[in-house]
């Protein structure tokens, strides 16, 4: 004879296994919140997450952008290429930056797109209006390192420094930037910010140049090439330090 009344909970192991608990907890959001900026119903949702039903393609393409993840991380059984979110890029004065920087493990990855060898890359979001020139708060930018960069930087490209505010200490980060990479008439290998915060210096000095043996020799350097070589070399003394070049870019998270 059945009886009436809720049905006991399954205790089981769950018929269709995901992630979802465990990335819906990472970024301390309810079932009932990520259900409704995925447009589905928290009834549904839960099933999901209990692993009663399984997610379907559909389903893991309203579901990755709240949960901040691939949709190959969501579907059992394919394969697919994510990119840890190492940075974020926010005014030192921001209300909304992050508490740090350099955000801390276990970092959160982000669905690269089609890009080559996205495996190699690691990402950066905009927070705040540092780059309001080019993109939107949110704006994830996908990075190469420079420790992974197979080409010389060239002079003009984007690229991403972290501005450090004690390089002789213990390199506190004051400020991460986007930019314009180039050179002074001095030869330095400076920043030009992309930004109309005041708060950010427009020049952000990367790496100086040898002192030249006899004044400045302004001469030598009047004329540039837009797509000349810089040669650059991370070392403890630098004012700032590239983290990579920016080889892609995504809308803004909360558009999708």
């Amino acid at each position: 004879m059945k009886t009436r009344g809720r049905p006991s909970k399954n205790t089981g192991p769950p018929r269709y296994v995901s992630r979802l608990r465990e990335l819906r907890q990472r970024l301390g959001m309810s079932q009932q919140e990520v259900a409704a900026q995925s447009g589905i119903s928290a009834a549904y949702y839960g099933a999901l997450e209990r692993g009663d039903k399984r997610i379907n393609a559909d389903t893991a393409q309203r579901l990755h952008a709240p949960l901040r993840c691939a949709v190959s991380d969501l579907l059992a059984g394919t394969r697919g290429i994510s990119v840890p979110l190492r940075f974020a890029i926010a005014a030192a004065e921001a209300n909304s930056r992050p508490d740090s920087f350099d955000l801390p493990e276990p970092y959160e990855m982000l669905h690269a797109g089609r890009i080559a060898k996205a495996e190699d890359c690691v990402a950066a979001e905009i927070f705040d209006d540092s780059a309001d020139l080019d993109f939107a708060p949110g704006t994830v930018l996908l990075l190469r390192p420079i420790v992974g960069r197979h080409e010389p930087l060239r002079a003009g490209v984007k690229v991403v420094a972290r501005f450090l505010l004690d390089a002789d200490g213990d390199r506190r980060t004051h400020e991460i930037l986007y930019g314009i990479l180039d050179q002074n008439i001095l030869g330095d290998v400076v920043l030009l910010t992309r930004t109309r915060n005041r708060l950010i210096p427009r020049h952000v000095l990367i790496h100086a140049a040898p002192s030249p043996r006899s004044g400045l020799n302004e001469t030598a350097r009047l004329e540039f090439s837009h797509d000349r070589l810089i040669d650059y070399h991370p070392s403890p003394g630098d004012p700032a330090e590239i983290l990579g070049q920016v080889v892609f870019v995504m809308g803004p998270i909360a558009g999708g």
